[in-house]
């Protein structure tokens, strides 16, 4: 990573858009105005790999020293399953923020390198929903660094996702792929700072990608377990967004929610999905999320 085109590329999104500095929107830093807490635990053992250098899936393995997430790009199980970031959670189980955030911090360093500039695959709705709700879920291991430069463009990026998604997250797949971006961009019109006005054009949007995807007793039209458990970890981290943000969840999305958890307790997930810590949300979803400015 060469260190002159680090800067300016962090350099150049800490500015933010040529619009915000146009209108004056940009002197002040954009913040979280909460962050919610994620009440699934991850997977202690991935952790212990991702801070020894190595991300693991199944049978399938990523070098973290030199990872170059252009070269990594963003189709494969593989690819998809870093550039989500929901990793976050297995780390967050191995390490304390103060470590923790240095093996985040770096590698949304980049992405930031990577796909900070444009929007390419790695800006595929569904990547973007996942990429919101972990992003704001672990803001206290994304955003410890004291470099102002790199916290505005990471925050700014952020936002310049959640803008994404407001105008794409119907072009996502129906079914789980739509659901997860109009979940992170709920998540985010409720924590970043400004987002107020677009929370019931978001909450619309959910609720239609829900309606097309969910059977009445809760379950994914997919009827694949595997989703069922990510269709109740969305949601749980969705809820826990609410909490931070001190919204009340609608009554429709709790419906939902609940119908989907429902569904999750009563299939009986396969061993395989159960040993997946997204498989320990569902019980812990009415506890409350703690406020978190960065």
């Amino acid at each position: 990573m060469s260190p002159p085109r680090y800067a300016d590329i962090v350099g150049k999104l800490a500015r933010g858009s040529i619009w915000s500095r146009l209108t004056g929107s940009s002197k002040k830093p954009l913040r979280l105005t909460a962050v919610p807490r994620d009440h699934v635990l991850g997977d202690r053992a991935r952790g212990d790999a991702l801070l020894a250098g190595r991300f693991i899936l199944g049978d399938d393995m990523i070098s973290l020293a030199d990872l170059d997430f252009a070269a990594l790009g963003a189709t494969s199980s593989l690819a998809t399953a870093f550039q989500g970031f929901a990793w976050l959670r297995d780390l967050a189980a191995a390490a304390g923020r103060d470590r923790g955030a240095k093996l985040a911090e770096a590698m949304a360093g980049r992405w930031l390198i990577a796909h900070g500039t444009r929007v390419d695959e790695a800006w595929a709705p569904a990547l973007w929903g996942e990429r919101v709700l972990f992003w704001t879920a672990y803001a206290p291991y994304m955003l410890s660094s004291r470099d102002t430069g790199y916290r505005s463009a990471l925050l700014n990026t952020l936002a310049r996702g959640a803008r994404h998604l407001d105008t794409n997250a119907d072009r996502a797949p129906p079914g789980l792929d739509r659901i997860t971006a109009w979940a992170g961009a709920l998540a985010a019109a409720l924590l970043i700072q400004g987002g107020a006005p677009r929370v019931a054009r978001a909450e619309a949007g959910l609720m239609r990608a829900l309606a097309a995807a969910q059977f009445e007793d809760g379950g994914l039209m997919s009827r694949s377990p595997h989703e069922q458990i990510l269709l109740v970890d969305r949601l749980g981290l969705l809820r826990a967004a609410y909490f931070a943000a001190k919204q009340t969840l609608p009554d429709a999305l709790e419906s939902a929610a609940a119908a989907a958890l429902a569904r999750w307790s009563s299939s009986g997930p396969s061993p395989k999905a159960s040993s997946d810590a997204t498989a320990k949300c569902a019980p812990r979803w009415r506890r409350a999320s703690a406020p978190f400015h960065a």
